[in-house]
This record gives structure tokens, C-alpha cells and sequence, in this order.
């Protein structure tokens, strides 16, 4: 049985798009980045960039309520957007949704239970840069189903994730430390 995606194939993607207008399909295909099938392979740990947080209670105390805040406005205006092939979503997050899902998870990723709470890396002019190294420490908000498989943005659908179980499902193992997983020890005071 073939694992969950969470996007169309390069197949699948130009197939929808022969069933729209040309004009449609040509603006749909010229946004379209898809996936490739197989995730990068993890980096040598001497090239990983280091950690900027150790703990949740130490992204707590190094960020404040503002900053947080934003971050999850980010990532709801992400889960807001139309999607590709599974369009406009049935509803909205908010960035308080966000933060709750978030806190209730004190930064760890519901598959692999590394600290997620840091920013995908950016380079010249805030444009992203590679993430593979740090994929595990990178924060996102993800859904149980994904909205390609008929998931929904309801909060029951939602889960904190990191970027690399996010966007690679047969990744997804629980204790993971490749690409920059990081699990700090259970049983600390939550700040």
C-alpha cells in the first residue's frame, strides 16, 4: 500500500491541469513546485547548524509573547491558503488556534517528539534556504490528514509538527535525531 502524500505527484498535478481552462492551467503550473518523491540525505553533524533553543522553557524565556505570536499568524495565513488541488480550506485558523495547538505540544513534533520551534532558515532578502540539516528543529503546523487527502482545517485535524515529518510521511518515526532532531529530557518544568 502506497504511504499518505502530503501533495499531488508531478503526474497527478499535470493531470488536473488538463481539465481546466489553458489559462487556469497555465497559471496553476507556473506556481507548482512539486515535491520530489525522497527526501534529501541527512548532513554530516559537524555542518548542522547549531541549536538555538535547548528546551520550551527556553524558547519561552528567549521570545516574547509578540514574537510568538506573529510565528503562529505565519503559520495560520499559511493554513489558510488555497491549496493546489484541494482548494480554498473549510475553515479558518486563527493565530491563538495556532499557539494553542502549539503549547499543548510544548514545541515537539506530534510524529517524531523533537523540539520544533525554530524558523524555517533564511538567507539574502529573507528568501528560505536549504532546511534539510535543521528539517526536525523547524516548526510547522501540520494536519493528521492532509488537506490533499480530504483533511480538514478543524482544530481535531491539527497537530504541531516538525517541517521534515510535515512534508515527508514516511519519515515519521518517533525519536528520530537525523536532520537536526533534537529531544530534550522529559519531566522538566514547562516554563
Amino acid at each position: 500500500m502506497e504511504p499518505m502524500r502530503e501533495a499531488p505527484t508531478l503526474a497527478e498535478l499535470l493531470e488536473f491541469a488538463e481539465g481546466l481552462p489553458p489559462e487556469q492551467a497555465r497559471d496553476l503550473l507556473a506556481r507548482a513546485y512539486p515535491m520530489p518523491f525522497a527526501p534529501e540525505p541527512d548532513i554530516d553533524d559537524a555542518a548542522r547548524p547549531p541549536l538555538l533553543y535547548m528546551s520550551w522553557a527556553e524558547f519561552l524565556a528567549s521570545t516574547s509573547v509578540q514574537q510568538r505570536l506573529q510565528w503562529c499568524r505565519l503559520k495560520a495565513k499559511t493554513a489558510n491558503r488555497s491549496r493546489l488541488m484541494s482548494g480554498p480550506p473549510d475553515c479558518r485558523v486563527t493565530a491563538a488556534t495556532v499557539w494553542e495547538i502549539l503549547q499543548a505540544a510544548q514545541g515537539r513534533c506530534e510524529h517524531c517528539g523533537s523540539l520544533a520551534v525554530e524558523g524555517r532558515p533564511s538567507g539574502a532578502g529573507g528568501r528560505p534556504v536549504a532546511w534539510a540539516a535543521v528539517g526536525r528543529r523547524v516548526g510547522s503546523l501540520g494536519h493528521r490528514l492532509a488537506r490533499f487527502n480530504g483533511g480538514s482545517n478543524g482544530v481535531a485535524n491539527l497537530c504541531w509538527s516538525c517541517l521534515w515529518c510535515n512534508t515527508w510521511p514516511t519519515e515519521r518515526v518517533p525519536g528520530a535525531t537525523d536532520h537536526g532532531g533534537h529531544h530534550p529530557p522529559t519531566g522538566l518544568p514547562a516554563g
